[in-house]
């Protein structure tokens, strides 16, 4: 009996690789398929970022916030430390225009709502209340 579960686990390992190789890519659109209330809000966030406000940027963000830059740089900023690596948040996704005009956008079924640069940082956003809070910016290696 112990034999037969074992093969039996073993031969689901087995097949996980497989499975996961034919599965569906996450929907991915671009922001202006993005709820109406989203769309608004990003493009004040968007404002604010372009305009340096790290005070306004904050009043958007809810702490504590989550980032992740490098294996082994990730962790949760204060207000204060937020504020303090502000440039080192912000420089990476809005630098250069690497999020481009319409950048890609997936919406999550708890209310996240993630936006996609081209370098493979996410930034991703959730609905509080009747606005939205940036929660965490997250690199891709």
């Amino acid at each position: 009996m112990k034999t037969r579960i074992i093969i039996a686990i073993v031969i689901l390992l087995a097949a996980l690789p497989i499975a996961a190789q034919y599965a569906p890519e996450p929907k991915r659109d671009n922001l202006s398929s993005a709820p109406k209330a989203f769309r608004t809000f990003f493009a004040k966030f968007r404002n604010a970022v372009e305009k340096k406000d790290k005070t306004q940027v904050a009043a958007m963000t809810r702490f504590p916030f989550a980032y992740g830059y490098d294996a082994g740089d990730e962790g949760m900023y204060t207000r204060t430390q937020f504020l303090k690596n502000y440039k080192h948040v912000t420089g990476d996704f809005f630098g250069e225009y690497k999020m481009g005009k319409n950048p890609w956008f997936e919406g999550g079924d708890d209310q996240s709502y993630t936006i996609s640069t081209e370098n493979a940082s996410h930034l991703t956003f959730i609905k509080s209340g009747n606005t939205f809070k940036f929660i965490s910016y997250i690199v891709e290696l």
